[in-house]
């Protein structure tokens, strides 16, 4: 009887240490040659400069180049895409006009 709850202890033991939960961190960067900052002097008058983003594309993301854009209408603000976590994981918000 001993060594049969010595066995079942064992086990428990086991399967309780390997069900510990894993983390892994990964950071994603834009690759080398994308401007995060704005390229050179705007274009035009009230040139805003969009950042670069993030697109899943293909089943994954891919780096957009940043870009200068004309606000949609007066007194609009750039909110800059970010990520946002869930319980399945992180995905990106694209940036947006306000």
């Amino acid at each position: 009887m001993k060594i049969k709850l010595s066995v079942v202890a064992i086990v428990f033991m086991l399967a309780a240490s390997s069900s510990e939960a894993q983390h892994v961190r990964v950071r994603l960067n834009f690759p080398a040659g994308v401007h995060t900052r704005a390229v050179g002097r705007a274009p035009f008058s009230g040139a805003i400069w969009i950042g670069p983003e993030w697109q899943w594309r293909g089943g994954r993301y891919v780096s957009v180049p940043g870009y200068w854009a004309r606000p949609g209408r007066s007194g609009a603000v750039w909110v800059p895409g970010h990520w946002k976590y869930s319980r399945r994981g992180y995905r990106w918000v694209p940036g947006r006009w306000r």
